[in-house]
């Protein structure tokens, strides 16, 4: 068994750290987030736009930043949490486009004896458009 010398270990890894820090750096290149979001998880990218079906306490036009980041990457990497990535090291910027209710869906209560009065009931809905996804260079850095 030929055990791996630390120092070829440590460039390998600084070689595939300069790699990703390039990538990241690029402007061009879009990157992939996985937030979550109220007992979801959407996996999302720059101008996306995402439906969620509850009451936020925003208004419309209001900037959001997600903290709650489970991984980030790109075509050549990904970054994973365990299970949340740090927040001082990614960001992802939102805007709330819209909101709204869902149409009306009638719900009934059925009894043999006896009809209920149907019940309409439509969900608030908020539209989120994904802004950017920002990775930290001191992401990569290892303790």
């Amino acid at each position: 068994v030929i055990e791996p010398e630390a120092y070829m270990v440590k460039e390998k890894r600084d070689f595939v750290v300069q790699n990703i820090k390039r990538v990241v750096s690029d402007q061009t290149r879009k990157l992939f987030a996985v937030i979550y979001i109220q007992n979801k998880q959407f996996k999302v990218m720059q101008d996306d736009l995402i439906h969620i079906e509850s009451n936020i306490p925003v208004d419309v036009g209001d900037e959001i930043k997600f903290e709650k980041i489970l991984s980030v990457g790109g075509l050549d990497f990904s970054l994973f949490g365990r299970p949340l990535l740090d927040p001082k090291f990614v960001h992802v910027h939102a805007t709330v486009i819209e909101k709204t209710t869902t149409s009306p869906e009638i719900i009934y209560n059925f009894n043999t004896m006896y009809i209920h009065n149907p019940l309409w009931l439509s969900q608030e809905l908020n539209v989120i458009r994904i802004n950017n996804i920002n990775v930290e260079e001191a992401a990569f850095e290892m303790e």
